[in-house]
């Protein structure tokens, strides 16, 4: 897409709104921050949970398996004993990284007052 094209303005592609699309898809609470912990490399539950501080298990449990279902998180088992699940961003959930990190500096300014 062209830099002089007006991303603000109501748009469509293949009938929707991206931006709409990308907030279905992030706006849930927790998933911008279980990415972030993922763009660091594969995880399990135990560390995603600690990493992320106050979340709810069952509400970090329903927002993997959501994310599992749009593609961007991959969730492997491994048949050992005891039971190991390790969690990874896929490779559309990587390409999120530039967006993540768009957030960061937006946020790094406003709290140092950079605005």
């Amino acid at each position: 897409m062209s830099p002089d094209v007006m991303w603000t303005e109501p748009r469509q592609i293949a009938g929707a709104c991206p931006v709409a699309h990308t907030v279905g898809i992030l706006g849930g609470k927790w998933t911008l921050l279980i990415v972030r912990e993922l763009l660091g490399g594969p995880k399990r539950f135990g560390a995603l949970a600690t990493g992320l501080g106050t979340v709810n298990p069952k509400t970090l449990t329903e927002r993997l398996r959501l994310l599992e279902q749009q593609g961007i998180v991959d969730r492997t088992a491994y048949a050992e004993m005891p039971p190991r699940v390790e969690y990874a961003l896929t490779a559309r959930g990587r390409t999120l990284e530039p967006v993540l990190g768009a957030l960061w500096r937006w946020g790094a300014d406003d709290l140092l007052g950079a605005h």
